[in-house]
């Protein structure tokens, strides 16, 4: 199993594993030349989990800058796994990763929308060391900069 970023010289892999684990659920899947931009661009991280040369994962995630401070925060938007995978530590993996990039880019926290009716989200949240803000269904779960830390072997 092979995790890693995408950057723009891997942009057919990129439309692959959109086309495979988004498309089905009606999403469009972006042409080569938009999703090239996409990932040329350094705040927007699209991580990969790739089995025997198949795109099984993705997560998406976008570094923003922030007005109060000099360090930017992680806005982790999405991940999936392809139902054949699951419960195999690929999220985990994933999430391993961004956090490795947040450690990168000095990001201060990150954070990831879901509701609390997700458990598998949740859970996988949980897990990787997230902490839910708030009491209502939708809730936001935050990674703090402790959170990044190497885990330990």
């Amino acid at each position: 199993m092979d995790v890693r970023r995408l950057r723009a010289v891997d942009v057919k892999l990129g439309v692959e594993t959109i086309r495979r684990l988004k498309a089905p659920d009606g999403y469009p899947v972006p042409s080569e030349s938009y999703f090239e931009i996409f990932l040329a661009r350094p705040e927007n991280v699209f991580v990969v989990a790739i089995d025997e040369a198949e795109p099984v994962g993705y997560l998406v995630a976008y570094l923003l800058d922030r007005i109060d401070c000099q360090q930017p925060m992680m806005f982790f938007y999405e991940i999936d796994v392809a139902s054949t995978h699951r419960r195999r530590g690929i999220g985990r993996r994933m999430i391993q990763l961004l956090k490795a990039v947040c450690r990168q880019e000095n990001a201060m926290k990150m954070w990831v929308p879901t509701t609390r009716s997700n458990m598998a989200a949740t859970r996988l949240y949980a897990s990787t060391g997230a902490a839910p803000l708030g009491n209502d269904d939708e809730v936001t779960y935050a990674y703090s900069r402790e959170s990044f830390a190497e885990p330990p072997i």
